[in-house]
């Protein structure tokens, strides 16, 4: 019987097996339990299916973030959000807004409010 706040359901039992030895593996080892792996899941396909896109974080150093935001805003004139940036790139949103802010320090990149865009 699940405890308060839980409650059960029944799953192909093949689908209970490959997770199983997922979970036996080293990329399985972050989970405490079968029921971890089956919540974190679910919680992503819902958050898909509700629109709220899942991201795929690439690591890299601040330098090579910096080369790609700039490459990216050469391409991509305009306005532009850091976190629109970070997403398109597949970078951590606070490395984005560290590299925008070195950037605007030393005036490689300006801000520009809406209002001055909408009016060109």
């Amino acid at each position: 019987m699940p405890g308060k706040g839980y409650s059960s359901v029944t799953l192909p039992t093949n689908l209970i097996a490959r997770a199983r030895r997922v979970l036996r593996s080293e990329a399985g080892r972050t989970y405490r339990s079968l029921s971890d792996l089956v919540s974190e899941a679910l919680d992503e396909k819902l958050g898909v299916l509700k629109g709220t896109p899942v991201l795929s974080i690439r690591d890299v150093t601040k330098e090579q973030a910096r080369r790609e935001v700039l490459d990216y805003l050469k391409r991509n004139p305009g306005f532009h959000y850091p976190s629109e940036v970070a997403a398109a790139l597949a970078l951590d949103p606070e490395l984005v807004f560290e590299v925008t802010q070195s950037l605007l320090q030393h005036q490689i990149v300006e801000t520009k409010s809406r209002k001055e865009l909408e009016a060109r």
